[in-house]
């Protein structure tokens, strides 16, 4: 063998390790761009979008990581021919567990309502279950197309609500009453908003002698920005991008100074670990399960 043929050999050799080493060791870094869900993480790989990486557990770096519902959707094989359908979908608020994401269903529930053959569609508060009202004389294997599409484009892990779970859903679904349509989640932005506004003025009042009527003024401040960002943003990796909420508290630490004429305003770390942590109470004590995402090192919203 030749020097040049060794040559190419060794290089070689170096490439194909450094390409394993890459896959393997720096799933942390592919799941720092922020849309994980469970035991998947779809992020921008090299350029390219919606890549999915499975693991049975992710190991986060310190960099807080916001969980968003991004998954790889269950295909219905079957539907139930019915009027109504209704579906288990993981859309509840990571910052507010008692109500679903309005910014994350939004889109999913216009994808429905856009449809000739959908009547209307519907989440509810909680954010456990959408509801399709479907046409009259659909069959069966159209609602199953288009329940099928719609899922599929969001990327949404979901199964059919049926037997008894149908009638006790059917139920509370006739009143309407604790249910919202895609016109109306935006309230549920509003609530989210308010639910990050609160918590970050707690800790501002914590962490400097702002006087009550600026709170005030600084806590509006904060419900239009990150009602803003909820309503209008431009991706879900826009909506889950850490820079996008810092960004946010940067402005709020900015009109904190100049409306208190001092620098009396916490950091932007300080402000950060407030936004992005959720009180490990609501899934990490008490004998309830914890979910990956609070068994991980990262921050969640």
């Amino acid at each position: 063998m030749n020097q040049k043929t060794k040559l190419i050999l060794i290089v070689t050799i170096f490439a194909v390790v450094g390409t394993i080493f890459a896959f393997s060791g720096s799933k942390n870094n592919f799941c720092r761009n922020l849309l994980a869900i469970g035991n998947t993480c779809v992020v921008s790989l090299f350029g390219e979008s919606n890549t999915t990486i499975y693991s049975n557990e992710f190991t986060y770096s310190s960099e807080p990581i916001l969980n968003f519902t991004l998954g790889v959707n269950t295909y219905l094989v079957n539907l139930e021919d019915r009027e109504v359908s209704f579906f288990k979908v993981p859309l509840v608020c990571k910052a507010a567990p008692a109500i679903g994401c309005g910014s994350r269903a939004k889109p999913i529930l216009s994808s429905f309502e856009s449809s000739p053959n959908v009547k209307e569609a519907w989440l509810n508060k909680g954010g456990t279950t959408i509801a399709v009202v479907w046409k009259d004389g659909l069959d069966v294997n159209t609602k199953k197309e288009i329940a099928n599409t719609v899922f599929s484009k969001h990327k949404l892990d979901v199964s059919e609500i049926s037997s008894n779970d149908y009638v006790t859903t059917l139920k509370s679904f006739e009143t309407h009453e604790g249910w919202l349509k895609g016109s109306e989640v935006d309230k549920l932005s509003k609530e989210e908003a308010t639910i990050f506004a609160d918590r970050l003025i707690k800790t501002i009042k914590e962490n400097s002698d702002i006087s009550d009527s600026h709170a005030k003024k600084i806590r509006q401040k904060i419900i239009v920005h990150f009602y803003d960002l909820f309503i209008n943003y431009g991706s879900l990796n826009e909506l889950g991008d850490p820079n996008s909420y810092k960004s946010i508290l940067k402005d709020v630490i900015i009109y904190g100074n100049e409306l208190a004429g001092k620098e009396v305003m916490p950091s932007l770390d300080v402000l950060w670990e407030s936004c992005s942590n959720i009180s490990k109470s609501s899934c990490c004590s008490k004998g309830k399960s914890c979910s990956s995402s609070c068994k991980s090192k990262s921050t969640t919203i």
